[in-house]
């Protein structure tokens, strides 16, 4: 049995770490599915507790030079890194000071008139700053070279130790090359290289830190503690503690600890956290309420349904957790080229020092070495590793904050190519409140009573949205009848049988299948109203008239998409002149009736075929099939688990005008991602040459390896702080 598990990663700085710490994890028996999310430093996995452990899984992670936070509890976990991050911190800062200390040191020297003993004191300043603020570079790097990995930190390491033991042995053993050459020292490039890499490091830890802020907020919505009622005593206990049917007393401007149902008081709560909504919402006695949400001026008993990690607030973290830590189709590309990143540049730095040695110049040993290591420090596997994540991460971040909940990376990119979008009715264009506004009874006064019970003892039992309209009405009593061979018909109706009969709700189709006939003669009915019938065997016994109120933003909703290129499209199980009714209100060209929900995902096949990429907007209950036949499927929702289960991005409240807001978000972070790359990718194609000495023959320019320290760490500080601009880039549609 196999569970999936996630433990924070310490010790990682680039692509090269990550890849490195995903094929020290795949190589441990039981341990499969190994992903490393950089932004967050998080590894998850596959583990088959018969076979594995944690503490197998941290002994291969601390092999090469990293380790892994294993307690069992979640809190634990992130309390460990947190301390532990900022202890990491705290000693980047310091290294950083030493590492400058001893490079502006140098740097001094360098500038003043020429004495016997320069060169040794200038190899006794760098010292400290290849070998001490070094070390984490160096330890790094030797524990991988065991194993046969590569990161960024064997380039660090390699550039610097070449630069410092090649002055040293010239300082010590050599005062002059062949043929009276001047042999040069580079102990000040050793130090500068660490110097600039530690200070870029620490520029890019402090700003990756903000990728995450989001669900670093949405985690500190979660009470440590409830007031619980037992017995008729009141104890405070942790949450952990906490079990479903428990009853919590919130006070007022306490943050209310579970999901759970309202049995005493009455005060307004601000759901904004949840749901985006900006407005409280007035709660009593009956009354729904989430975890997370703050009360307001009243105190509240509340019966707890959902505790930790099954509530709402529990299962958006968990959401968020798990779509940050996935990997987009254009994020698996650049992490496989990360992957052989490192090999490949120490190959491109042997070369050049070869072909350095083939021109056969002056100088051609000294100014090989130096390419070559230039070549070593310019290349950047961070950039490329963090371009795709870090976008994401912020992302899918600011759209949690905005009450758009995205179940993985892959449906934020596919969405945001999206062409098409199929939006079902009820729920959707509609506000999901159906009410019975007609009835037309065949049968006698004596028996209404009896087949109002029979028909509201069904429609309970039903799942289809229009059920809801007749539990309403019918529900003054109570009272229903015990129903036997019980069936739903997904778009159609419920079957039933009771005392040895057959009876159908549901479209016409559906109990004209049973042998109901409808009447000629009967009344029209309102062309935009929905129907429902009730038969017994071949008997009709009722007819109902259904509306639901259109969204109030739904026409300027669909006009958004229409000018962002959107071809919109209603299907609905409703009769085509109803469904014709509403799309003339809303301006719709592209419309569909009488739908099955097998039609429906038929239809979306169709235009896939015609090369469109298309979304599935539904309620998240109903429409499975056509969901998951859509590119990516949104489900329209107030934070139902159901929706939350079956959907690629979940609105979080019932409010339209948050899916063009999802699709102008989806393709910002797009666009990001992009530039990301570009950048990466354009950085090293050009830096590399340049390092190498391409220009030389043109123009003389050799790039200084410290100079080339710099631009490294700025091209991995540039990608993550473009991220970041996703923060706070004003999208019109978000607020």
């Amino acid at each position: 049995m196999k569970e999936q598990k996630r433990f924070p990663v310490v010790g990682m700085r680039c692509a090269g770490c990550a890849h490195s710490v995903e094929q020290a994890a795949s190589k441990v028996e039981g341990i499969s599915d190994a992903n490393v999310q950089l932004a967050e430093n998080i590894l998850s996995v596959s583990v088959d507790e018969r076979l594995a452990s944690a503490e197998d899984l941290r002994r291969a992670i601390r092999s090469i030079g990293f380790d892994l936070i294993v307690e069992d509890s979640e809190a634990e976990q992130l309390r460990r890194r947190d301390a532990m991050e900022a202890a990491e911190l705290r000693r980047m800062k310091r290294d950083t000071i030493i590492a400058w200390s001893s490079a502006i040191l140098l740097m001094v020297l360098m500038l003043m008139p020429h004495f016997q003993m320069m060169p040794y004191l200038m190899m006794l300043v760098a010292l400290p700053g290849y070998a001490w603020t070094g070390r984490a570079f160096h330890r790094s790097a030797l524990k991988q070279l065991r194993h046969g990995v590569f990161s960024m930190d064997t380039l660090v390491s390699l550039s610097t130790t070449i630069s410092f033991f090649y002055s040293l042995v010239v300082l010590l053993f050599f005062r002059e090359g062949p043929a009276g050459m001047k042999l040069h020292l580079y102990f000040d490039a050793s130090a500068m290289i660490i110097a600039f890499v530690l200070l870029g490091k620490l520029m890019e830890k402090r700003a990756g830190r903000s990728t995450g802020q989001a669900i670093r907020e949405l985690m500190r919505l979660q009470p440590a503690e409830a007031l619980v009622v037992r017995n008729g005593r009141e104890t405070v206990m942790p949450i952990a503690a906490l079990i479903g049917g428990d009853l919590v007393r919130v006070r007022p401007g306490e943050q209310i600890p579970v999901d759970g149902i309202v049995t005493e008081g009455c005060s307004s709560v601000q759901e904004s956290m949840i749901s985006g909504e900006p407005l409280p919402r007035e709660k009593e006695a009956g009354s729904m309420v989430f975890s997370g949400t703050i009360n307001g001026s009243g105190v509240l008993t509340v019966q707890a349904t959902h505790v930790g990690s099954d509530t709402v607030l529990g299962r958006i973290i968990r959401t968020v957790r798990e779509a940050q830590a996935s990997k987009a189709p254009i994020q698996r590309l650049a992490d496989r080229i990360a992957g052989i990143f490192v090999p490949i540049v120490i190959g491109l730095s042997i070369l050049t020092y070869i072909i350095w040695q083939l021109t056969r110049a002056a100088d051609a040993s000294v100014y090989g070495l130096l390419c070559a290591i230039s070549v070593l420090v310019i290349a950047c596997p961070c950039a490329l590793g963090l371009a795709t994540p870090t976008a994401l991460v912020v992302g899918i971040g600011r759209s949690a904050r905005n009450g758009i909940l995205v179940r993985n990376a892959e449906a934020l990119e596919r969405f945001a190519t999206i062409d098409a979008v199929v939006l079902d009715k009820t729920g959707t264009l509609t506000i999901g409140k159906p009410e019975l506004t007609g009835i037309d009874w065949f049968v006698s006064d004596t028996d209404v009573p009896k087949v109002r019970r029979l028909l509201y003892s069904a429609e309970i039992l039903s799942t289809h949205p229009l059920a809801a309209a007749i539990c309403r009405a019918f529900a003054e009593d109570g009272k229903t009848e015990e129903l036997s061979e019980v069936q739903n018909f997904p778009g159609r109706g419920i079957e039933f049988t009771f005392e040895g009969e057959v009876y159908r709700v549901g479209n016409q189709a559906f109990i004209e299948k049973l042998g109901a006939q409808i009447p000629t003669d009967i009344a029209a009915l309102p062309e935009d109203a929905a129907v429902l019938y009730f038969s017994r065997a071949e008997r009709l016994l009722g007819r109902f008239c259904v509306t639901d109120e259109l969204q109030p933003q739904a026409a300027e909703v669909l006009a958004q998409l229409h000018r962002h290129g959107i071809r919109t499209i209603m299907l609905t199980g409703d009769r085509p002149e109803a469904a014709e009714a509403l799309a003339r209100k809303l301006g719709l060209q592209h419309y569909r009736g009488g739908m099955m929900p097998s039609d429906k995902a038929d239809y979306i096949r169709m235009l896939k075929d015609k090369g469109h990429h298309v979304a599935m907007v539904g309620d998240g209950v109903n429409d499975s099939e056509a969901l998951s036949t859509a590119d990516v499927s949104v489900a329209m929702g107030d934070g139902s688990h159901i929706a939350m289960e079956v959907a690629g991005i979940t609105l979080m409240r019932s409010d339209l005008r948050l899916l063009p807001a999802a699709l102008e978000l989806s393709r910002a972070t797009r666009r990001t991602v992009k530039e990301n790359l570009f950048w990466a990718m354009c950085y090293n194609l050009i830096a590399i040459p340049i390092a190498a000495g391409l220009l030389f023959p043109v123009n003389g320019f050799l790039l200084n390896p410290a100079i080339a320290g710099a631009a490294m760490a700025f091209s991995s500080i540039s990608v993550v702080t473009n991220s970041l601009r996703l923060r706070t880039k004003r999208l019109p549609l978000l607020r």
